[in-house]
């Protein structure tokens, strides 16, 4: 991660829409920028690395979208008992 090469072996493998796809991770740098350069909505879950003083930092750059490098993802949950 992040590589978009992943997720189109993942996609071809299982005949997958990406569009239709959700990638949950706990890193903006890599689980939500990996979601977010393959084409999937992602969903940052608060139990790991990235803190809510981060994406709150995050929110204030670039109209709310964060950075190439760490992007904000489409939904935040406090954990993944909520999906």
């Amino acid at each position: 991660k992040p590589s978009p090469l992943l997720a189109e072996l993942i996609r071809d493998d299982h005949d997958l829409d990406v569009s239709k796809c959700l990638f949950v991770g706990d890193r903006l740098d890599t689980d939500v920028r990996f979601g977010q350069e393959s084409n999937m909505k992602s969903a940052l879950v608060l139990t790991g690395c990235t803190t809510v003083e981060k994406v709150v930092q995050m929110s204030q750059i670039n109209h709310g979208r964060g950075t190439k490098e760490e992007p904000l993802p489409t939904v935040i949950l406090p954990h993944m008992g909520l999906l």
